[in-house]
């Protein structure tokens, strides 16, 4: 959707046409190419071929415009002492007329829909749309006497704009000309630069929900889930004269793979489009189409996933697969935890040997995060020492774990060894030093519905090469594949859990959370935190830098209520894996929501959880510490950090395209 002067100027003309009596407008009087967007968009339609009605959203959000104008553009604040309840406005505005407006002013857009549901979910505006809400009418500076704050909440206009968005049908139709530039066009995330076409292109192509622009100032475009559907069914097939890809044709194609009935010519046209083969087949640019029908008439929702990976993590990858390669002529060698350790001390001191003789005692000029282990480094006399105190190799494996990359299991003799899962060779095959969450959500937020990324998003891509110029690279989609298929497991480490313990579900931003905790962390470790939460979608850091909790997020917050304060790992992959067998095992008293486990079933739990002995009771010991699990039975906190991990791993709505790397 993308309402500019022009096309409120059209609604304003048809609701007044409409409050005059008249059965319709005629398209002689407006113009046409304004007209077409707005149907597309569902705000108008056409009575007749040349008669133009309103349709409901379309009549809600002319009323919304006229309202806005009515109150103008001045800002006005209430006097407290008048008002009753709670809340005071202290600042908010209306709309000039849009006679009045710049032609470039977007009152909205999919970069103002984007802000518009960020705030819609946080409770309150987030700093990014702050300014573009506010100066269109749609958000207002409040005071809260009860909390003595003060916010940026959405106004009563603000919330009927995004339930019109919500509620409007746009339509699809794209005819041989805006084909071919859909098949032109880079998939993005890309600078809006590279977006060449005609305005009357681009509302086309926004209208349709089939492009969005990023928050907050449009820098970025990228092709949204629903525009990636249509533009591989276009790169593959729609070649043709006239509409070569439209709603109708859609719900033809998907009659004729429902039932086979379909009139001879209608059979014709879409094996002339490329969308059915001879035989009647449904070819691969069908398949593409039918997954826009799908998107077009269910419009999912989630989150934007994401996948994170740090450098100390990628080193310890590198070390599990080399001793299993010198395992190949020394089983004695394989990667147990001691091995990877005396590895680990080995490889990180001759890293920082380096980094000693580079830099000497001048540690300013050493990256912040490795700048106190230089230091510590610089003056150490035990090795061992100095790894244990600056570098947690059990947290690097938990972490791992945590996104499928490795799996703690138990060799013939019984002992706790690590092995890479397929994606933890994938990884190390693109040999990457580090892959951050906003990086990857850079290419995952386009196939989240009618969004964009921002703009420091896209540009943290670039810097890790997950972006080229004119959409991901090989890694980029690499990584937003692992973000969408990796089956995670929960782990916080104790810092992890003090920056995940300020984040309520709702109301707090990203620079609130760096406020809150500058006296406890370093910026870069609230970032490594922040990040760290995410790409385990226990958060959800939205464009307009509003922080939210997920569902799997509040789950986890009630779990977590029994563990003990100072707890070094108050959840990990291995804790839950040993809950899972024990409810594998374990018998569910329905009446009571209740697991419990007969002692003779532990054994068979050991057994699936596929853990060392050593590992399984220590395990086990910390879960009943942590309440997890009771004598005989899994606790309800148990029961509801299993309920957590579901929700960690709900199928992601979009996902559909295989992209080889």
């Amino acid at each position: 959707m993308v309402i500019k002067k022009q096309h409120a100027i059209l609604l304003q003309k048809l609701l007044k046409d409409e409050e005059n009596k008249l059965p319709y407008t005629a398209l002689e009087e407006v113009d046409e190419l304004v007209a077409r967007e707005l149907e597309l968009m569902g705000l108008v339609r056409f009575s007749a071929p040349l008669q133009l009605t309103l349709t409901y959203v379309g009549r809600d959000l002319a009323n919304l415009l006229r309202e806005l104008y009515e109150i103008g553009p001045q800002p006005f604040a209430e006097k407290e002492e008048e008002v009753k309840g709670n809340i005071v406005i202290r600042e908010v505005r209306g709309l000039n007329p849009p006679e009045a407006w710049d032609d470039d002013f977007r009152f909205l857009g999919s970069e103002i829909i984007a802000m518009l549901e960020s705030a819609d979910l946080a409770g309150r505006v987030g700093p990014e749309g702050v300014d573009p809400l506010m100066v269109r009418g749609l958000a207002s500076r409040v005071y809260d006497r009860e909390r003595k704050k003060e916010y940026v909440t959405l106004t009563k206009q603000g919330k009927i704009a995004l339930e019109i968005y919500r509620n409007a049908e746009p339509n699809l139709e794209i005819d041989a000309s805006l084909a071919d530039l859909i098949r032109r066009l880079p998939l993005g995330p890309a600078e809006s630069s590279r977006l060449v076409a005609l305005d009357h292109e681009k509302h086309l192509l926004e209208g349709m929900r089939l492009i969005a622009y990023s928050v907050p100032k449009s820098e970025i475009f990228a092709f949204t889930a629903l525009g990636q559907a249509v533009k591989r069914a276009l790169t593959l097939g729609g070649f043709g004269e006239g509409v070569v890809l439209s709603r109708d044709i859609l719900i033809s194609l998907a009659e004729y793979l429902d039932t086979e009935k379909l009139p001879e010519s209608a059979i014709t046209i879409l094996q002339s489009l490329g969308y059915l083969g001879p035989s009647g087949e449904l070819l691969p640019a069908g398949e593409f189409a039918m997954e826009a029908f799908r998107l077009l008439k269910d419009r999912p929702q989630g989150l934007a996933v994401a996948f994170d990976l740090e450098k100390d993590e990628v080193d310890v990858l590198k070390a599990i697969k080399d001793l299993w390669e010198k395992a190949k002529s020394n089983p004695e060698e394989r990667p147990t935890f001691e091995n990877l350790k005396k590895e680990m001390i080995k490889r990180k001191s001759a890293e920082y040997k380096i980094m000693k003789e580079k830099y000497g005692e001048k540690f300013e000029e050493i990256i912040e995060e490795y700048r106190d282990i230089a230091r510590n480094f610089f003056y150490a006399t035990d090795l061992n020492a100095w790894y244990v105190e600056n570098f947690d190799l059990r947290a690097f494996l938990h972490s791992l774990e945590s996104f499928q990359l490795i799996r703690s299991e138990k060799d013939e003799k019984g002992k706790e060894v690590f092995t890479l899962t397929e994606f933890g060779r994938k990884v190390l095959e693109d040999e990457a030093e580090q892959v951050s969450a906003p990086a990857v959500k850079a290419i995952t937020t386009p196939r989240k519905a009618f969004a964009a990324p921002n703009l420091e998003w896209y540009n943290l891509a670039l810097k890790e090469g997950l972006v080229g110029t004119g959409g991901p690279s090989r890694r980029g989609n690499l990584y937003a594949d692992l973000a969408e298929k990796v089956y995670r497991l929960p782990f916080l480490t104790k810092y992890e859990y003090m920056v995940f313990s300020v984040i309520p579900e709702k109301g707090i931003t990203l620079s609130e959370i760096y406020e809150l905790l500058k006296d406890e962390f370093p910026a870069w470790k609230i970032r490594f935190a922040i990040n760290k939460l995410e790409a385990r979608r226990l958060i959800e850091v939205l464009p307009d830098g509003n922080v939210v909790e997920t569902e799997a997020g509040k789950l986890l917050d009630q779990a977590l209520l029994s563990v003990p304060k100072g707890a070094g790992f108050p959840v990990t992959p291995i804790v839950v894996r040993v809950l899972q067998a024990l409810k594998n095992v374990g018998t569910l008293y329905v009446k009571e929501q209740k697991v419990r486990i007969l002692p003779r079933n532990v054994a068979e739990a050991k057994r699936i959880s596929g853990l060392s002995d050593e590992t399984f009771a220590e395990a086990l010991q910390v879960a009943r510490l942590f309440g997890y699990v009771g004598y005989n039975n899994l606790t309800d906190t148990g029961m509801i950090l299993l309920e957590a991990v579901e929700k960690m791993n709900t199928p992601v709505t979009t996902r559909y395209v295989e992209e080889i790397y």
